[in-house]
């Protein structure tokens, strides 16, 4: 019995292992990777050399540091090939990589102590000129397209006087856009909030906003790159505002 249990917990820690490794075996690349914010906010900070030969990432501390188990650091290369190592989760720890300065994509994932994992890390290295090989293929940016979407292009945004000044945030978790009211001088003379989340496909959806501090509207994201999100308030005097317009990146860090 206690071999067969001792089998089991092995086996089921190989399997935690597996997961939130990032391989490159179907030639994709960057390898997509939808990040999600962990609750700690963790940061880590990724540098390479003018060669682009040493990857260096480095931990920058996060509430709830002390709650983690581990943090393992992936250098994917645009021929495939990948390294992963632990980082350590000590603030200034650090895990080097060999680069090939063509463009290295570096993920992260967190795993905490309940076994709960976050990829919350994704960012594709800069190629360096006149190190990479002859008739090595330039990595596309896959949101390159959908950047240039007219439809991404934000409008002016109009200043509402402050004694009627009105105050929302947008957020994105992977795929699900959230708008939130957080109040304003005018709360309590709007006679419409409208939110507008704008595709890069030209279409739009459109939904009201509760003037409650705290109200919410959500939004599913039409693509794993980025949507546009606008908001226009109307008050009860007549005057209106478009006062926010923000492009949002849906899976990607910045």
């Amino acid at each position: 019995m206690d071999g067969t249990r001792a089998l089991l917990v092995g086996l089921a820690l190989l399997s935690l292992m597996a997961i939130g490794i990032v391989t490159a075996t179907d030639g994709v690349f960057p390898v997509p990777v939808e990040t999600i914010q962990p609750p700690a906010n963790l940061s880590i900070g990724v540098q390479v050399d003018q060669m682009g030969s040493s990857i260096t990432a480095t931990f920058r501390g996060g509430f709830g540091q002390n709650l983690l188990k581990s943090l393992q650091i992936t250098v994917t290369s645009p021929d495939g090939k990948n390294q992963t190592k632990n980082l350590g989760w000590q603030t200034g720890d650090t895990v080097t990589f060999t680069g090939t300065g063509c463009g290295d994509q570096v993920t992260g994932t967190a795993v905490y102590m309940d076994g709960v994992e976050y990829p919350f890390l994704n960012e594709v290295l800069p190629a360096v000129p006149g190190i990479c090989s002859v008739g090595f293929k330039k990595v596309v940016d896959p949101c390159e397209e959908i950047a240039a979407s007219p439809s991404l292009k934000t409008a002016p945004i109009e200043e509402i006087p402050g004694n009627k000044s009105v105050a929302i945030q947008a957020n994105v978790d992977i795929s699900t856009i959230t708008v939130e009211f957080r109040g304003g001088f005018g709360q309590n003379i709007i006679k419409s909030l409208k939110v507008t989340r704008y595709a890069p496909d030209g279409t739009t959806e459109t939904k009201d906003l509760g003037t409650k501090v705290g109200s919410t509207v959500n939004f599913i994201a039409s693509n794993n790159c980025m949507e546009r999100i606008g908001a226009d308030v109307a008050f009860m005097d007549g005057t209106q505002y478009h006062f926010f317009d923000q492009v949002l990146h849906i899976s990607r860090t910045r």
